[in-house]
């Protein structure tokens, strides 16, 4: 699927702009353990040394190895989500303190892993293709440097009234829009976090979590070409989605789930 964006004023150079690939840049979508799927999506894009690839954070709990995505995620580039962020804040709790899920990930995890999650960046700019990386979203009209961090880890639903709080959208109020209807750039932004039931593809958003942990597909959208690539789920691990989880529109003909 071939989406070309539309034209994007230039962006100045800053701290979280990886330089340019002279390959082509990949943004692979939240792996939530799906180390395997990782491998099977890498290999059919015959990734080479040449390309980079950026994960969209949330790279652990909920699946079968979230040490192994890890380990993939820092041979390449990575934002950071919401659970990296999370097992940073709580690193110090006893295990027993923690969620269950969570509470398996830390004992597969080592310290200095926790150390590379608190060194992740909220965003990465792409500005040779009028992009960049976000875990979840933004609010609109404020450039990313000025952005919540909650809302770059967190954003869904928003307060049509302005104020910056979001809902997922099984509890917004009505009327509370997903973040894309309101996004109008300069960035093209490309997102995880919000599980799709298939790739959003808009002028100023692309969502690419499609919820490979519960049983549907790993996405990755290749640049320049904005070309969207897709490999199944070998097996759900967490099924509560798409399996009597209400769908939500996001936009014409795509849907979350919450």
């Amino acid at each position: 699927m071939n989406m070309a964006p539309p034209s994007a004023p230039a962006i100045a150079p800053e701290a979280r702009e990886p330089p340019p690939a002279p390959g082509r840049t990949i943004v692979v979508g939240d792996l939530h353990g799906c180390r395997d799927e990782a491998l099977d999506l890498l290999d059919r894009l015959a990734v080479t040394s040449r390309d980079r690839v950026i994960f969209t954070g949330d790279l652990v709990d909920r699946g079968p190895d979230p040490k192994g995505c890890v380990a993939l995620a820092r041979q390449h580039a990575c934002v950071l989500g919401n659970h990296e962020d999370l097992h940073v804040a709580q690193r110090r709790r006893p295990a027993e303190a923690l969620r269950p899920d969570h509470a398996r990930t830390r004992g597969l995890l080592d310290e200095d892993d926790l150390d590379w999650f608190a060194t992740l960046p909220l965003w990465l700019r792409l500005p040779e293709h009028g992009a960049a990386v976000v875990h979840a979203g933004a609010l609109p009209g404020l450039a990313l440097e000025e952005q919540p961090r909650r809302a770059l880890l967190h954003a869904q639903c928003l307060d049509p009234a302005g104020s910056g709080r979001s809902a997922w959208p099984s509890k917004a109020p009505p009327g509370w829009r997903f973040w894309t209807d309101a996004w109008t750039g300069p960035e093209r932004l490309i997102f995880g976090h919000t599980v799709l039931d298939r790739p959003l593809a808009l002028p100023h958003a692309v969502g690419v979590d499609t919820g490979c942990v519960h049983g549907l597909a790993l996405t990755a959208v290749v640049l320049p070409g904005w070309e969207l690539v897709q490999v199944p789920a070998r097996r759900p691990w967490c099924t509560s989605r798409g399996r009597g989880v209400a769908r939500y529109p996001v936009a014409a003909g795509v849907s979350c789930f919450s």
